[in-house]
């Protein structure tokens, strides 16, 4: 098939109607001429490799040049084809054809241009799930009849598909006092919420609909929808102690990193072993080790972040509460650390769960118990009390830092993956003045209470936080501009207004954030644990007033 040139009667595409020549935004209205051969043809359009839905079909007379070296033109019937640009578009360069009866048409280019960023003083919060109260149970079903607990932690897929843990809510267990229910995970998709897993019975199932997630430490969904899930299992296991024929039933705390397959539900452990043990003075020794992802060894897992070359980020806290190393799994397989080290390297035996096949394994569990917060070069740095992590635009790791003392403020770190530097970018880690100033450059910048972060298609860090003590607007969202140095507000007010409702993001009132999460389209979901009105609001979104 050949474009339309010099009169031949066949498909191409002649030209493009936009607001601004050649470029649109995803979701942004197009207009598509066509010199169609075939007019009664199946026909589809694409933008890139996303297939564009038709909104309206209909003919118009046409001026075209009759070749590119003269002005001269014809006047021929179009086809013309009213489409959105596809939420799956690749942003920048691209190009649209047409595939008549299974033949596709040459391209025709095109630019997929990146949404508006959000600026302070010109976004709406717009309440996006509610439902009456937090339930003990999840149900499932069409937003207004499902029932969603506490947000715990949120991803989005290439589809625009939200995963989200949800927390359920704490039912009184009059032998043990309040225990929180089993997790969940859901998909929240087409105005509808479904449960994919979790309320099973199994803690180590190979099936997602079969899982038991007693706690669900860190999340992260890939494009193609694949689950990432840190949890802890601390099963009661009956142990043989090494050397004697005692049977003791101890808690046993297996920490794993599991990926999930979207399209089979297949759960398989991609690292953590469950296979050893070792008691050290009559605790259960927890490791850190590197190595191959079937022999490595996981603590207390706080957060995990993919980069484009399909490497699996977390932050690992060992044993101790405080402190954090930062490791990767390769796509390869590998486990490695970072930055950050460990306090208690050394030779530990490990055991099979019966008592026997002693292994010496070289390993640590105590992170940075000094509460050090050193920047420096891999091993040199040290972490403590960290919020978070997350991917910038510009290839690097950003560390959202908690204060973990009356000394120790919170901060914003960055981690070059290439020199694999620690550097603090915002706050100052130690010996900060109590003034907690949000807005301003880098170093004005003193901030407090960080729940959750991410980043923006151009790399800028979008902060959730909640304060309620030292400021005057207790519940916000924050922007950091990489480029420029500055920390914005976008959003959150002290005061009243109805929730329920859209509202301008400097008199928005937001809810307890738990989870921030931006979509590449343009719009920040906001996920939170509670929210101060009746109707209990777990999801907003904030996006450019339009």
């Amino acid at each position: 098939m050949k474009n339309w040139i010099n009169g031949e009667k066949e498909s191409g595409i002649v030209k493009t109607s936009t607001t601004t020549p050649g470029i649109a935004m995803r979701g942004e209205p197009i207009t598509l001429y066509v010199k169609s051969g075939e007019p009664d043809a199946n026909m589809k359009i694409f933008i890139g490799n996303a297939e564009a839905a038709i909104l309206a079909h209909g003919q118009t007379q046409l001026d075209v040049p009759i070749s590119k070296y003269t002005d001269d033109k014809e006047t021929i019937v179009a086809d013309t084809f009213r489409m959105l640009v596809p939420d799956s578009s690749q942003i920048g360069e691209t190009s649209i054809y047409i595939v008549v009866n299974g033949v596709r048409s040459a391209p025709f280019k095109f630019t997929v241009k990146k949404p508006d960023i959000l600026y302070p003083g010109d976004v709406t919060v717009s309440p996006l799930l509610m439902t009456a109260r937090a339930a003990l149970e999840p149900v499932d079903g069409a937003v207004g009849v499902a029932t969603v607990g506490a947000v715990h932690d949120m991803g989005m897929d290439k589809e625009g598909a939200i995963y989200f843990i949800d927390n359920g809510a704490f039912d009184y267990n009059p032998d043990h006092g309040y225990n929180r229910r089993n997790m969940t995970i859901r998909k929240f998709a087409g105005n509808r919420i479904v449960t994919l897993g979790g309320g099973g019975s199994n803690e180590f199932a190979t099936k997602l609909g079969d899982l038991k997630l007693n706690s669900i430490d860190a999340m992260k969904i890939a494009e193609d929808g694949t689950i990432y899930l840190a949890v802890t299992n601390a099963p009661l296991t009956r142990i043989t102690l090494p050397g004697t024929t005692d049977v003791i039933e101890y808690e046993l705390r297996f920490h794993r990193i599991l990926k999930i397959n979207p399209q089979t539900n297949e759960v398989k452990t991609l690292v953590g072993r469950n296979d050893k043990y070792c008691l050290d003075n009559g605790m259960l020794y927890e490791a850190i080790v590197d190595g191959p992802a079937d022999k490595a060894m996981i603590g207390a897992v706080q957060s995990m972040e993919l980069d484009k070359a399909g490497n699996l980020y977390f932050l690992d806290g060992g044993l101790a509460g405080g402190g954090a190393v930062l490791r990767k799994i390769s796509a390869d397989g590998m486990v490695t650390t970072e930055a950050g080290a460990i306090d208690d390297l050394a030779d530990y035996v490990f055991y099979d769960n019966d008592g026997t096949h002693p292994e010496t394994i070289k390993a640590g569990a105590y992170v940075n118990n000094s509460a050090n917060t050193a920047d420096g070069f891999g091993s040199k740095a040290r972490i403590y009390a960290p919020r978070g992590i997350v991917l910038g635009g510009n290839g690097k790791i950003y560390l959202a830092q908690g204060a973990g003392s009356a000394e120790m403020k919170e901060c914003i770190r960055e981690y070059n993956p290439l020199t694999k530097e620690v550097t603090t970018i915002i706050g100052k880690a130690v010996n900060a003045p109590d003034h907690f100033l949000y807005s301003g450059t880098f170093k004005e910048v003193d901030m407090r209470t960080i729940t959750s972060f991410d980043a923006d298609f151009d790399g800028n860090i979008l902060i959730g936080y909640d304060e309620q003590i030292y400021v005057e607007e207790p519940r916000c969202i924050y922007k950091i501009d990489v480029n420029k140095e500055m920390v914005y507000k976008i959003a959150g007010y002290k005061g009243t207004s109805d929730a329920t409702k859209p509202q301008p993001g400097q008199t928005a009132i937001v809810g307890a954030v738990s989870r921030i999460l931006f979509d590449q389209f343009g719009k920040l979901y906001v996920g939170y644990t509670r929210y101060d009105f009746f109707d209990q609001i777990h999801l907003s979104t904030i996006s450019i007033t339009r």
